[in-house]
């Protein structure tokens, strides 16, 4: 079952910062060395277009793989704001697939646009 983490609501427009996470399985941390990481945004929790699509290709690093560590990389949040919808797969390198982390984020109307 994933865990929920909302991200920090963002103004659109802004910088979405780094943001690091550490994957732990019974409380050891999960060598992520060799998988691949995928990340999609929805406007709807489970239909939808997909607003943003990351992967370890583009937009999601394994900082410290051997350590559970990986980062979502910065982006310009250019979404309209709503609640958006994420999830993040993990695939390892035998093919087994996991989702270990879902939430949302909010984005709000800038101001100054």
């Amino acid at each position: 079952m994933a865990s929920s983490y909302n991200l920090p609501t963002i103004i659109k427009g802004d910088t979405f910062k780094d943001l690091q996470f550490t994957i732990t399985v019974n409380a050891v941390p999960l060598d992520l060395t060799g998988y691949t990481i995928a990340c999609k945004f929805r406007k709807s929790s489970k239909t939808g277009k997909i607003t943003k699509s990351i992967d370890t290709t583009s937009g999601i690093t394994l900082t410290t793989p051997a350590s559970g560590i990986f980062t979502i990389d910065a982006f310009t949040c250019d979404f309209t704001a709503g609640t958006y919808y994420y999830d993040i797969e993990f695939t390892s390198t035998t093919g087994v697939i996991n989702t270990y982390i879902s939430g949302q984020m909010k984005v709000e109307q800038d101001v100054t646009y």
